[in-house]
């Protein structure tokens, strides 16, 4: 988080710890974005812009930030247009160019987003080769959730020693589900006794790093409305 300086979850499942202003193309943390609001600040906690009132005003911010270079907002744009939000039709091969554009630029998350794509290929040819280059290079610029679906590759084909060493990476850095892998293989007797213990006190100590008292206070509110549900 740009303005805590502790760190975000690395997945996608937990951006619901965060949020992403599009004014400034800045992911904030919920502890920080609860703090504004303790000060009575109702707009970005980051630039201090106010937020948009609708998708048009919302696209004319992604697209002014686009026009300056901004790798970010190309890909996010890049996503709005694969899920077809904020009123867009749903475009595929323009969200490919988007991410591309922003993968030049040298963005993980483009990086990240292109190699799902073609893995997936769901609206576009499937290229497991390109998808692997661009986890590769999402992977290496310290994407979590690229390392893991590496991981995830190597254990598919039976490459478990390789698949370990990404797993054990990504669980030290908070990841999930890379955990859940190495206790498998910990089980399965491809890792050693060693290596899910050190995965495990990684893992924890990544999440220790992630908390604060203001995401901590977000947290029990969150927990205490699902538990009103």
């Amino acid at each position: 988080c740009p303005i805590c300086n502790l760190p975000l979850p690395p997945t996608v499942a937990d951006s619901q710890q965060s949020v992403f202003r599009v004014c400034c193309m800045t992911t904030v943390c919920n502890g920080c974005d609860l703090a504004a609001v303790k000060r009575g600040m109702d707009d970005c906690p980051f630039c201090r812009t106010p937020a948009p009132d609708d998708d048009s005003q919302c696209l004319a911010m992604i697209q002014k930030r686009v026009d300056a270079g901004d790798p970010v907002a190309m890909y996010f744009l890049g996503s709005q247009y694969q899920a077809g939000l904020l009123g867009l039709e749903k475009d595929v091969t323009r969200a490919v160019e988007l991410y591309e554009r922003a993968a030049e630029l040298g963005l993980k998350d483009a990086h990240y987003n292109l190699g799902v794509t073609y893995m997936m290929g769901k609206d576009v040819r499937r290229d497991t080769a390109k998808a692997f280059r661009h986890y590769e290079t999402a992977a290496m610029s310290g994407y979590v959730s690229a390392r893991f679906n590496l991981g995830c590759i190597e254990r598919n084909v039976g490459n478990y020693e390789i698949a370990l060493q990404h797993f054990l990476i990504s669980a030290k850095l908070g990841h999930d589900d890379s955990l859940g892998d190495v206790k498998r293989l910990f089980i399965a007797g491809l890792a050693t006794k060693a290596d899910y213990a050190a995965a495990l006190r990684g893992h924890q100590s990544a999440i220790d790093e992630m908390r604060s008292p203001d995401r901590d206070e977000v947290e029990r509110a969150d927990w205490l409305l699902r538990s009103l549900r």
